[in-house]
């Protein structure tokens, strides 16, 4: 890290964070916030809720204080929080109730003093220190191209293990952590997961900022029509290509995976059934509920950067009418010049000049193609003796399309997820067969494509086999996975 004096007195003089700490209102800001959003493990509120609650905190806060103490209403001081860069307010689609969440800053004053006010009961400098080494180990095992070093690098972790293996045959005796390497590791990984959740709130920013870089680049002067509406149609892919989206979105396909977050919780159950960790059971329970609260905070994500994408097409559109606009005021004027032409013509006989010479292009000028020697059918054609056909019936069966009652396909997707939090699509023709072939298919693809509540994961494929027009035949189709998940 690097910091010069310039550096520092600029962010002295404009960080939301440092003037935070010097607002005379800091005690109830923090005090608040804290409560709401880290106490109670909430990663966004809204407004209806918010404002109730800090009523109730100003009157409990105002009974200590001196009269006229905290004289602004509880919307006042929220909204001011929010034009300090405290808070953050946004929409939920079909609500008109908003939503606050905590911005990066507040979210490093709430680190910085809870470290202060409250510090770990010890440091977990073992811990820490080897995961720095496994990191640095990893980063060595996973950068390398060559074969024969990476061969080498896991030859020797399967000798490692193997002597472990044959070690505890012999003896009989398994190495363990005692009491305290587990704590440690338990508080470090507490602590890790409190981090994590505070990061969703800069992850936002972040992508945010990228918008706006690529809001940037779309209004500059000398951009290409054609360039901008690559750019935007390819918002979402070029968010997620990024190196905060690459390193956000390997997060969120790894929490995505049914395998991952039944072992997940797993892991967490038996850790806490732990011994040694039932006095910590109580200050540490955030693991507890780390995959409902990463799912939360993930999801709200997602739907940010789809409504940030949204947001660089509506300015295209915008950028389209304004153009057609300027296009039909040109024909407007040359149209009024022609009118005003038309009564008194031009005498000159060439009154418009074009400059250089002409290049004419005619269609017969153009060579034909190559013929090539095409080799004798291996087949013949009989026409004789053909089985009547039946017009009426063939209009009848033309006219009665198969048709998919989408309606149908949701009421088996929520029956479906009445009992898990979510179902790919994979899983859902399992308990429904396809009845329909691959029209059905493409409707259970439309119905995850129009909704944020559902997730089309590009980087992993599934087979799906439907029924053919060959009644003894299958059809195996390879897609993207298809994940429909309730709504909490």
């Amino acid at each position: 890290m690097f910091m010069d004096y310039d550096q520092i007195k600029n962010e002295l003089k404009h960080s939301s964070s440092l003037q935070l700490l010097r607002s005379q209102n800091a005690p109830l800001i923090v005090s608040f916030l804290h409560k709401q959003f880290k106490e109670n493990q909430r990663t966004a509120i809204k407004n209806s809720e918010l404002t109730s609650k800090l009523e109730d905190y100003l009157e409990f806060i105002r009974e200590s204080e001196a009269e006229g103490a905290y004289p602004q209403s509880p919307q006042q001081y929220l909204n001011q929080w929010c034009d300090d860069q405290y808070l953050r307010k946004t929409y939920e689609p079909g609500s008109d109730d908003p939503v606050f969440k905590l911005t990066p800053a507040i979210e490093k004053v709430l680190k910085w003093l809870g470290e202060l006010i409250q510090p770990p009961e010890f440091v977990v400098t073992e811990s820490r220190f080897y995961h720095i080494f496994d990191l640095l180990k990893e980063i060595r095992d996973y950068s390398t191209t060559d074969v024969e070093t990476r061969l080498a690098q896991l030859e020797e972790e399967r000798d490692r293990i193997q002597q472990e293996i044959d070690k505890i045959r012999q003896t009989g005796v398994v190495t363990r952590y005692d009491s305290t390497k587990i704590k440690e590791k338990f508080i470090l990984a507490n602590n890790v997961a409190s981090e994590l959740l505070g990061d969703f709130a800069e992850v936002t920013e972040r992508f945010r900022a990228l918008t706006r870089t690529i809001q940037e680049e779309q209004l500059q002067e000398n951009s290409y029509k054609g360039s901008v509406v690559g750019r935007v149609l390819n918002a979402d892919q070029e968010i997620k290509e990024s190196d905060q989206g690459r390193s956000f979105y390997g997060f969120w396909n790894f929490l995505m995976s049914g395998d991952q977050q039944r072992e997940l919780k797993s892991l967490i159950q038996e850790v806490y059934n732990l011994d040694e960790l039932r006095s910590l059971m109580q200050k540490y329970g955030l693991l507890r509920r780390i995959e409902r609260h990463l799912m939360d905070a993930g999801e709200q994500i997602i739907q940010s950067n789809h409504r940030l994408a949204e947001k660089l097409r509506q300015m295209l559109d915008e950028s389209n009418l304004s153009e057609n606009r300027r296009v039909a005021e040109l024909i407007r004027e040359i149209e009024g010049l022609a009118i005003r032409v038309a009564k008194q013509p031009p005498l000159d006989e060439d009154f418009f000049v074009l400059e250089g010479e002409p290049n004419v292009n005619l269609v017969m000028e153009r060579r034909l193609h190559d013929l090539e020697e095409c080799k004798p059918p291996t087949f013949s054609l009989n026409f004789d003796n053909l089985p009547p056909v039946n017009l009426d019936e063939e209009l009848t069966e033309l006219y009665h399309q198969l048709y998919v009652d989408e309606t149908e396909l949701e009421r088996r997707i929520a029956q479906a997820l009445e009992h898990r939090p979510q179902v790919t699509l994979a899983e859902l023709v399992e308990i429904y067969p396809v009845e329909q072939g691959l029209s059905e298919i493409v409707a259970y693809l439309a119905i995850a494509s129009k909704s944020e509540q559902h997730l089309l994961n590009d980087n992993i494929k599934e087979s799906i086999r439907v029924a053919s027009l060959e009644p003894e035949k299958q059809l195996r189709l390879t897609l993207p996975q298809v994940i429909f998940r309730r709504l909490f």
